[in-house]
């Protein structure tokens, strides 16, 4: 008998053609069907199908569900899938006809190697094991997004977005922190020492109303506050948890650079004082001054209502300032030489502080601005032994030099 004799060009294109026919099926595929196959069909991590692929109720997009998850297609955005508990929670809120709309990626693995998350259409949900499936959106996932997401200080969300008790604004809460927003203030975030005193008043409907800001680090040092519509929360390791309901707004004049302490560190330093008495401190602006014959400036007795020619002109340079607001010059010295004057023109409120002065001077100076005396205490701020000799830092004010200060013409209510 004849052996048969089968030709390897033959095979070759029948293999070839098996092939174009697969790859022509899975062209021609619906794209749940492409995805399903892409990650692993029956034997994939889905499982098999528990329904044929349908049209959504809105009339857009198609669905597909598995024993193990669903994926979802929409024309202009292709097919993802969803599952597990992110699945759970985009299922409670209404799938796609939810605020969510379709899903834009499959899940995902976070960056910090430990949650997962699905962006979609109106926002994302993120899971991680501690914390659950929750969904962010809006201009609160915007703000979450800026800080890094789960890898900020907020972590992950533990709500979704929810409205407040004021029927007003919107807020989630994260492990880390709360994001709030309304439609007047934006999206901001509160957290720590400040969110808890915060919450204690009663959130958003206390007098405070809703943060203004994130949460600031004041003038560069350890001391941080967040601003609110009708005031600020200061915190600082020494101070503690201090509200302001009254600002003093002052603008920074120099004559000669400070060379003991920065200016940023000797406002850090009176807002730790003054934070102890209800007050913000706002530094409004800062000018260079050229004016050679002033640095050592003649300031006479150094006795409110009485000031020299000097003083006058000096005085005189107001270049952005309010009526109510206040300045500080910073010279070389003073002639008689003291650490600072707070002896000023009438209808001019401010003080002098020298180059070399102690971090407490400027506080000490603009308490005599805002009506408070010396006392012969060196561990209160208006010692009147030179304020090198604060025995305490930072130094005390009691709550009659407290009163006097919120009740200044100088300062305003938040």
């Amino acid at each position: 008998m004849a052996k048969l004799t089968i030709d390897p060009k033959l095979v070759q294109a029948k293999e070839l053609n098996v092939e174009l026919l697969k790859q022509l099926q899975v062209f021609q595929a619906h794209p749940i069907t492409q995805k399903y196959w892409a990650l692993g069909g029956a034997s994939g991590w889905l499982g098999t199908n528990t329904t044929t692929i349908r049209t959504c109720p809105d009339g857009v997009g198609q669905y597909q569900h598995f024993v193990n998850g669903s994926i979802y297609y929409h024309p202009s955005i292709g097919a993802h899938e969803v599952h597990g508990l992110i699945r759970a929670r985009w299922q409670s809120m209404g799938w796609e006809r939810s605020l969510l709309g379709y899903p834009l990626t499959d899940e995902s693995s976070c960056p910090d190697g430990i949650g997962r998350f699905n962006h979609f259409q109106g926002g994302s949900i993120y899971w991680s094991p501690s914390s659950g499936a929750w969904e962010v959106h809006g201009a609160i996932r915007a703000k979450y997004s800026s800080f890094g997401w789960e890898r900020s200080f907020l972590r992950y969300p533990l709500t979704n977005e929810t409205t407040c008790p004021d029927g007003v604004g919107r807020f989630n809460h994260f492990q880390g922190g709360s994001i709030y927003w309304s439609p007047s203030t934006g999206a901001h975030e509160v957290h720590g020492a400040i969110r808890s005193h915060w919450a204690s008043l009663g959130w958003e409907r206390s007098a405070l109303g809703y943060p203004t800001s994130d949460e600031l680090v004041v003038f560069g040092g350890a001391a941080r506050i967040s601003h609110f519509q009708h005031g600020s929360i200061y915190w600082s390791p020494t101070a503690g948890v201090r509200v302001l309901r009254e600002r003093v707004r002052v603008h920074v004049k120099i004559l000669e650079t400070p060379v003991s302490f920065t200016i940023n560190e000797q406002f850090a330093a009176m807002q730790e004082v003054y934070a102890v008495a209800g007050v913000r401190v706002d530094c409004a602006s800062t000018e260079n001054l050229n004016l050679p014959t002033l640095k050592d400036v003649d300031v006479g007795g150094c006795t409110m209502g009485s000031v020299s020619s000097e003083q006058i002109i000096l005085f005189g340079n107001r270049n952005f300032v309010g009526t109510n607001d206040v300045v500080v010059y910073f010279v070389r010295s003073t002639v008689p030489g003291y650490n600072g004057c707070a002896a000023h023109p009438s209808g001019r409120p401010g003080c002098v502080v020298v180059r070399s002065a102690s971090r407490w001077t400027l506080g000490h100076e603009f308490g005599h601005v805002l009506g408070i005396h010396h006392v012969n205490d060196n561990n209160r701020l208006m010692t009147g032994n030179g304020t090198f000799n604060i025995t305490n830092p930072p130094p005390d004010l009691t709550s009659s030099e407290s009163s006097t200060m919120r009740n200044s013409s100088l300062t305003t209510p938040l």
